[in-house]
């Protein structure tokens, strides 16, 4: 199921989504974040209030690739901006990432108060799915949604699935604001993955070309959900799967909540 083709997955209209190149505006601050036109890169993010004094700046980590190799600079870039916090100032969510197939993103919450705070820096890995803000808990919050990719604790010597990289299933994360700062509590928030899910299930339903049934995500969210055995019948007609993935079931649980936070 691809994520950025669902419209249960889009930015809410709360949230600006930038253009590519020079500045704009979020909330009373103006962001800069200038194209580097030698390296695709954005080299840096600068933010500034309505007097025009530089209230944040950021850049992308160095890195190398190996002992004696030059020094790269991960891009960094500007994905949305929004009050997050519900505190009346806005959050920008930067993503940073290496270049290179598949690798490697942080992603990071920064709030442009007084002074400016980092809300979140989450080492995701090598997946840039969207970072989406929204409405699972209390009227009023927000919080933020993802996706990881996890491999499950398959065994193909026992007759497990055999995965590659490009059917290792990603699972939706769920991000509170807790104690000044964003934290994985994925599990707490069932009911609003169950919502997402049929949401997800009808757009399927009425394009199948465009999301064929995940039988490994639907998984992930009945364990998360807690209604994998009521699902499973329906969601996994194979019974040779089905029973490989009950098998599972306990030590895929307990990864979960391990990776994406009760």
């Amino acid at each position: 199921m691809e994520s950025t083709e669902l419209e249960s997955r889009r930015l809410p209209s709360e949230f600006l989504v930038p253009s590519d190149g020079q500045s704009f505006e979020c909330g009373a601050f103006r962001v800069e974040q200038p194209a580097d036109a030698s390296s695709g890169n954005e080299p840096y993010v600068r933010v500034f209030d309505t007097a025009g004094t530089r209230v944040y700046q950021a850049r992308g980590r160095e890195y190398s690739l190996g002992a004696g190799e030059p020094k790269q600079r991960m891009s960094l870039s500007v994905g949305w901006c929004g009050d997050v916090t519900g505190d009346g100032v806005p959050e920008l969510f930067l993503s940073e990432r290496t270049m290179g197939a598949h690798c490697c993103y942080t992603y990071y919450i920064v709030s442009l108060t007084s002074p400016v705070k980092r809300l979140l820096m989450w080492e995701k890995g090598d997946a840039g799915h969207e970072l989406i803000p929204v409405r699972f808990g209390a009227p009023g919050s927000w919080q933020l949604l993802s996706w990881d990719v996890i491999d499950p604790p398959f065994r193909a010597d026992e007759g497990d699935p055999v995965l590659s990289y490009a059917t290792t299933p990603s699972f939706p994360v769920v991000f509170d604001f807790s104690a000044g700062r964003f934290q994985k509590r994925t599990f707490s928030h069932r009911k609003g993955l169950a919502q997402l899910r049929e949401m997800e299930r009808a757009e399927c339903k009425r394009e199948p070309e465009r999301c064929p049934i995940d039988e490994l995500l639907e998984w992930g969210y009945g364990l998360i959900i807690g209604d994998w055995d009521a699902q499973k019948a329906r969601v996994v007609p194979d019974a040779e799967l089905r029973k490989r993935l009950d098998v599972r079931a306990a030590a895929m649980k307990a990864l979960l909540v391990r990776r994406l936070g009760r």
